[in-house]
């Protein structure tokens, strides 16, 4: 078999070429087929659940547990890409940027800078931390070349895409802005599932972990010594534990005593236990790069370089794709690896299909200046780390809560 080329790039770049190129990779628990492994968990009411789905595997319907979602795989190429940045990757890190900088307290009384990247940010380049920020003192809302990029359409994406690369291969949706909604769909759909090892009635196991104190098993403060030690680490806990603690004095609310193990659904005290993991008896690994997605996008650079620029963009979600394949640990009780060797299809359209090699870092490396290089050519990109330093509302971080929503 052979390897993806920038020949291929270019071609699936042109109308009527190649539509998609996916990447199927068999995976199993980093402890064997024995082990358990521990879904994405979502929340059911007050409890916390997996989503069970059935699939068409093999030729067969099958029951499946979601492991990683669409979207957290998303997340997973975005981590890679921040990584790189900061690591200083010969292309990525030259790759044009909006970084927004808080200064936050750290707690000390020291005014610390804190930073994020549009590939940080939920909503790339449209986010709101860059929305209500400034540059120099003009709102970023009101800047000239920021106002350009979100005046963007599919038909010339040009201005967004020398701003921040990143929201125009990731894809984002401008949809606070009450005209002009800019929305690009993401090239890249990834998911993990687990086909469930008990086709017949899979459940997960359900139980807690042990803590266990040296000095003893359990600690109860009356008032008045809860009032005094709450004093001491005030400002370190939540209202919900801080409360509960003066409230009912138990050293386990603040991490103070010893935890015993609980299994089943409920615990001995009644309360419900999370769910811990899952037996499978594989598990499935999809990507999918639609070139046919990225065929949607002009950048006003002429034939040429509308193609080499879509070739680029292809060869940034490939490098992406191949760095975040390299860490298979995704959560507590989720490591995993490799039981097959991967595979690799190219689209070749009306049914047609090759089987090439699966892409490597180093080749995904290769492939990303090679295209970067043919983008510099055709269509005039020049990426010299360009950073769009927005200054961040100075009301955020005063306001930030651990709430994980304003819905709570």
């Amino acid at each position: 078999m052979r390897e993806l080329s920038l020949d291929d790039l270019n071609a699936a770049a042109k109308i009527g070429g190649p539509s998609t190129l996916s990447e199927k990779t068999m995976l199993e628990p980093a402890a064997g087929t024995e082990g358990i492994v521990a879904p994405a968990k979502y929340l059911d009411g007050t409890s916390s659940t997996y989503v069970f789905e059935d699939r068409f595997i093999d030729g067969q319907a099958k029951k499946t547990v979601l492991i990683d979602s669409r979207t957290s795989q998303n997340n997973r190429l975005e981590d890679y890409i921040s990584k790189a940045i900061k690591d200083g990757h010969p292309v990525f890190a030259n790759m044009p940027r909006i970084q927004v900088t808080y200064q936050s307290d750290d707690g000390t009384g020291t005014i610390q800078p804190e930073r994020y990247l549009d590939v940080d940010l939920p909503h790339r380049a449209f986010d709101a931390h860059i929305r209500i920020g400034s540059v120099d003192g003009t709102p970023t809302s009101q800047l000239p070349e920021y106002i350009k990029a979100r005046n963007s359409t599919l038909a010339d994406m040009r201005a967004i895409f020398d701003l921040s690369p990143i929201t125009v291969a990731m894809g984002a949706w401008d949809s606070t802005r009450n005209k002009n909604q800019l929305r690009i769909a993401s090239s890249f759909n990834g998911e993990i599932i687990g086909v469930l090892a008990n086709q017949e009635d899979g459940k997960p196991v359900y139980r807690a972990g042990a803590r266990v104190d040296p000095m003893a098993a359990s600690m109860k403060f009356n008032k008045d010594e809860a009032q005094q030690i709450e004093g001491r680490i005030h400002d370190d806990l939540t209202d919900k534990t801080d409360k509960k603690f003066i409230k009912e004095g138990n050293g386990s609310t603040i991490g103070i005593g010893a935890i015993p193990p609980m299994a089943g659904r409920k615990g001995k005290n009644g309360k419900e236990n999370p769910p811990d993991g899952i037996a499978v008896s594989n598990i499935i690994r999809t990507h999918v790069l639609s070139f046919s997605t990225l065929r949607s996008m002009s950048f006003g650079a002429g034939k040429e370089g509308d193609e080499a620029i879509r070739a680029l963009l292809a060869a940034m979600l490939l490098d992406a794709m191949a760095g975040s394949n390299t860490e298979l640990n995704l959560r507590a009780n989720c490591m995993l690896r490799e039981s097959a060797k991967p595979v690799t299809i190219l689209d070749k359209r009306f049914g047609e299909q090759e089987e090439l090699e699966m892409l490597s870092l180093q080749h995904a490396d290769e492939l990303l200046e090679q295209a970067y290089q043919q983008a510099h050519e055709k269509a005039k990109v020049d990426w010299n780390g360009q950073i769009l330093n927005v200054d961040g509302n100075e009301l955020v971080p005063n306001r930030a809560s651990d709430k994980d929503s304003d819905n709570d």
